[in-house]
């Protein structure tokens, strides 16, 4: 890693690109799969099913050669909005296998959620789970898309079509013949829609091109192969593309759960599989601290913990540790528009996300746009050597984050070390004032979490006519815990500045509001904490 003293910017390694300009995600993925064609890529738990490179590479080329009857142009887009199940991945590749794009949603989502991200990509055939049909047939037709073919891809539904009808043609296909058509628009062609976090209202969808996955491929080909992977996410996470593309390119098994995280499942799926590698956010650990199953269950088998899709709290990574002892975890920082990982490092006490990936610039601005030092906070400016695809059909919220320089701005705020590392200090627009202090909820977090029996805290701001803001801590308790308000309020008044103080109060709950990627809406929690003020 370097630093530019001139231009003040921070670069990652350099290194060529391992895969061509006219690779395709398709080609290259069924290519790793047809070289160890016995090698189990997924396991189902709820279901056991267990299906090999072969398998996947069967049922993804059969997809792509339906597609192709269909004569559907290239860049042509395919919906789904489904939990993680068998054929969600094969759904993945051969979309990707036939040059056409994927727009992924997840089902937890409502009938206005679904309409506002198909009213933007606008899919031609539409894959979804079979509890979820109604609401997926109601949303498409409310915003215009009465043509869409529907097929179910589990819990099937009588006269609906399935997924499993498409397989029925091309069953005795030898995968090593089939060739991926090449990309007419070359590799910057788009791959995927994925949704941006939806943290500040209904999510954006997110241009990705073969050549940007591609290269967050790349970045995954360093990671050994491990015996298995778990990962909860569904296809509507950057980290469920992830996780398909390391356990491919470094032929890992990767384990799937058809259910939303939940403690129990993971636990058992953990116990059961011997898994080694974990990828989720951090509200996940902070759910398996408020089980009362963590103290009987058997991480043991855990080496690499990956956390990432929001601000990690090390004294959480501390707590989670004591359960997991031969983990090491590691920290990532990205962002879906950015479509790589752009910085990581294991986690340590000051809270770094380490050091830039492979070909990745970062440079931090105040609010002029002057470039900083080393020391200097402001607002992190990422760039990568794939230009980025932008927002999909929304050319303003693209014109708003993309400057003409190709530097995506995070909304982020933070600053590089002398050592180079990384660190974010909060989101831009979550910085409050108190009688013209300025406070960080994130600095505040971080040393509320580090008291024993507190799982999770959000810290908002009570608005307030005379100070502008009144800092308030929405607290979650871990398992057994009795940690009191009191108890709370004196360890804040030892390590708090004076304008951190918590006058705005304490408010323990069950849960937080949160967006379908995990991320805790910081915004309703400030609702909740004003409502339950006014209730004390």
């Amino acid at each position: 890693m370097s630093y530019d003293r001139n231009l003040k910017i921070w670069s990652g390694p350099i290194e060529a690109n391992r895969f061509g300009p006219k690779d395709s995600v398709g080609s290259v993925l069924l290519q790793y799969l047809l070289e160890t064609p016995d090698h189990i890529a997924q396991v189902c738990y709820q279901t056991g099913t267990e299906l090999t490179n072969r398998q996947f590479a069967s049922l993804s080329i059969q997809i792509a050669k339906y597609f192709e009857r269909k004569k559907l142009p290239q860049g042509t887009v395919i919906g789904l909005c489904a939990g993680n199940s068998d054929y969600v991945t094969p759904l993945f590749l051969g979309t990707l296998m036939a040059g056409l794009t994927l727009s992924t949603l997840d089902p937890s989502f409502g009938i206005n959620g679904i309409k506002h991200i198909y009213s933007i990509s606008k899919p031609k055939v539409m894959f979804c789970d079979g509890d979820i049909y109604a609401k997926v047939r109601q949303a498409l037709h409310e915003c215009g898309l009465t043509s869409t073919d529907i097929y179910t891809i589990r819990k099937h539904i009588e006269g609906v079509s399935s997924v499993e009808e498409l397989l029925n043609d091309e069953k005795d296909l030898n995968p090593s013949l089939y060739k991926c058509p090449q990309l007419l628009e070359g590799p910057n062609q788009v791959a995927a829609i994925l949704c941006s976090s939806g943290s500040t209202g209904l999510p954006k969808g997110v241009n990705m091109s073969h050549a940007a996955l591609l290269a967050l491929g790349e970045s995954l080909l360093d990671n050994e192969s491990s015996s298995n992977l778990l990962c909860f996410s569904s296809l509507y996470w950057l980290s469920a593309v992830i996780s398909i593309l390391r356990c491919i390119l470094t032929r890992t098994t990767r384990i799937i759960s058809a259910n939303p995280f939940c403690p129990e499942d993971f636990f058992a799926i953990v116990e059961r599989y011997k898994v080694t590698v974990v990828m989720g956010p951090p509200s996940h650990m902070a759910m398996c601290l408020t089980s009362s199953k963590l103290p009987d269950s058997d991480l043991s088998s855990i080496v690499e913990y990956g956390v990432g899709g929001s601000r990690v709290c090390y004294s959480l990574i501390e707590k989670f540790k004591k359960y997991s002892p031969n983990a090491v975890f590691n920290i990532a920082y990205g962002m879906s528009e950015v479509c790589v990982i752009a910085s990581s490092g294991e986690a340590e006490p000051t809270s770094s996300v380490g050091k830039l990936k492979t070909n990745i610039e970062v440079k931090v601005i105040n609010e002029l746009g002057k470039a900083m030092g080393p020391n200097e906070i402001g607002e992190i400016c990422i760039r990568t050597q794939i230009p980025s695809s932008g927002y999909c059909n929304n050319p303003e919220a693209t014109k708003a984050i993309y400057d003409n320089n190709l530097w995506i701005h995070s909304g982020d705020v933070g600053y590089f070390n002398n050592s180079m590392q990384l660190y974010i200090v909060d989101r831009k627009k979550d910085i409050l004032k108190y009688n013209n202090f300025h406070f960080t909820p994130s600095s505040i977090e971080r040393v509320l979490s580090e008291i024993q029996g507190v799982a999770e805290v959000c810290v908002v701001g009570i608005p307030d006519n005379c100070m502008g803001f009144l800092p308030a801590a929405a607290v979650i308790k871990s398992f057994n815990s009795t940690i009191t308000e009191a108890q709370i309020y004196e360890h804040a008044s030892e390590h708090l500045e004076h304008f951190e103080q918590l006058r705005g109060g304490i408010y323990f709950v069950d849960n937080f509001p949160r967006t379908m990627s995990g991320k805790t809406v910081r915004s309703e929690v400030a609702k909740l904490c004003e409502q339950l003020r006014n209730v004390k």
